[in-house]
């Protein structure tokens, strides 16, 4: 355990996975002192500044240091806190990748913390957490300074089921609103911090902004970012809120893709720590975020059928306005589903082997929370209509399954892909040839449909695409 001295004037950069105690002098953090004689710990792929007011010196048990001359912080800080102070419950923080933003955030925080205020903390980087997993949106309460986000206390989350917000903007805005909401109205926050994604480019990335500032409606929305940058993004929320340019802090730590995906692995890794295996029924409980398990059941005589026309067992089927899905334990030629939606009336066809759900990360929500915890899917039972989930919360017969778009190793606690939203529902190859009836049987009709209704059973000769 090293000890490292910290000069007057002098910042330590601590890069994590980190851990140390400081031995005494005075060090400041994102605009707060820190306590002597008490351990702080740095996550993987973050740095935190230690700002020498008079010389200090700190047990180093874990991690990499640097020095800097000088404070890492701007000035300017402490100018835009005064300003806030006077009339700005609810800040959205807004800037682009690296940018600074969750800094920005903690001293902010760290301020109105120390003032006594109750701080809460919408967490909406979905890619990059610090309060709550990867994927979600966390709210997070601060009534004393921390060294990080992560210091804060987990109140609840909404679960939306990506690392990214592209294509699922609905969800997003949705659960920035919720939360905020519930900080004011059930917290009773003195003060609200919005931190957001590095998104700020193309319509879709302002856009999401734009909205977010709609139903979330802050007094201030910061815009981190160096000269010449988010021009059009503080243009856009300068239409219906106040708007602060700040500077980029000294030093921030750029992050590549890689290092991205480590961070979530850690906390992965870290939200599922001690996790079980629970068996989860896929019949009568509630689901959402996918078209599957939302519609009627067939009957008995019906999976009979299906049975025949597929040489597979099947568990289960349910159809509902614009889709049928068959859970079956053979895979099947991709030409069956162009048959089975036109014997169903066109509706889309989806066989499911039930190898399309393994490693799948799913949200519980449950126990008056709308983000209980996490989990992944790591068996799948047909035959008792059920899924295996590994969560390190308890899955009560009451509690919602919320589908993600994203694949985790339940081992490793890598991402293995991230699912595409209509991966489930491609057009199959339509019908190009003929179906023969079995013997004794005729048929009435030359359309595809309406033979497939009046030729079951039946024999397919060459009845698809090649």
């Amino acid at each position: 355990m090293p000890k490292i001295t910290i000069p007057e004037g002098y910042t330590l950069i601590v890069e994590g996975e980190a851990s140390f105690r400081v031995l005494g002098g005075e060090l400041r953090a994102y605009g707060s002192i820190l306590e002597a004689d008490r351990e702080y710990t740095v996550e993987p792929l973050r740095a935190v500044p230690l700002y020498a007011l008079k010389d200090s010196e700190i047990d180093l048990y874990t991690g990499r240091v640097s020095f800097v001359k000088g404070d890492t912080v701007p000035p300017s800080r402490e100018e835009v806190f005064r300003i806030l102070e006077k009339d700005a419950k609810k800040i959205m923080i807004v800037g682009g990748l690296d940018s600074g933003k969750t800094s920005v955030a903690t001293f902010l925080a760290n301020k109105f913390a120390e003032k006594g205020e109750k701080v809460a903390v919408v967490d909406a980087d979905i890619g990059q957490k610090s309060i709550g997993p990867p994927t979600t949106i966390g709210l997070g309460i601060i009534e004393k300074p921390v060294l990080t986000l992560s210091e804060a206390h987990f109140i609840d989350g909404f679960f939306v089921g990506n690392i990214t917000p592209a294509g699922l903007l609905h969800r997003h805005v949705a659960g920035v609103k919720l939360l905020v909401d519930k900080a004011e109205d059930e917290l009773k926050a003195d003060r609200i911090i919005i931190d957001t994604t590095g998104w700020v480019t193309e319509l879709e990335g302002r856009e999401l902004k734009l909205f977010k500032a709609l139903v979330a409606k802050p007094d201030v929305a910061l815009i981190v970012s160096r000269p010449n940058e988010c021009i059009q993004m503080e243009k856009i929320l300068g239409q219906v809120t106040k708007t602060i340019r700040i500077d980029v802090p000294q030093l921030v730590k750029a992050r590549d893709r890689i290092d991205r995906k480590e961070y979530r692995k850690y906390q992965y890794r870290k939200y599922l720590a001690n996790a079980k295996t629970t068996k989860v029924s896929f019949v009568g409980r509630k689901i959402l975020y996918t078209l599957t398990f939302t519609g009627n059941e067939l009957g008995k005589n019906e999976l009979t059928r299906l049975e025949y026309i597929l040489g597979s067992r099947v568990h289960y089927a349910e159809m509902s306005d614009d889709h049928v899905s068959i859970f079956s334990e053979k895979s099947v030629p991709e030409e069956i589903s162009s048959f089975l939606k036109a014997m169903y009336g066109h509706r889309r066809a989806r066989i499911i082997t039930g190898a399309e759900f393994m490693h799948t990360l799913v949200g519980i929500s449950g126990d008056g929370k709308m983000l209980k915890g996490i989990g992944i899917i790591s068996g799948v039972d047909l035959s008792s209509r059920s899924f295996e989930v590994l969560s390190n919360v308890d899955i009560g017969e009451n509690d919602t399954i919320m589908f993600g778009l994203v694949k985790v190793n339940p081992l490793t606690f890598e991402e293995e892909t991230i699912i595409e939203k209509t991966v489930f529902f491609r057009e199959p190859r339509p019908l190009q040839r003929f179906i023969l009836p079995l013997p004794g049987q005729t048929c009435s009709s030359t359309s595809p449909g309406q033979q497939a209704e009046s030729c079951i059973p039946f024999l397919l000769v060459q009845a698809c695409g090649a």
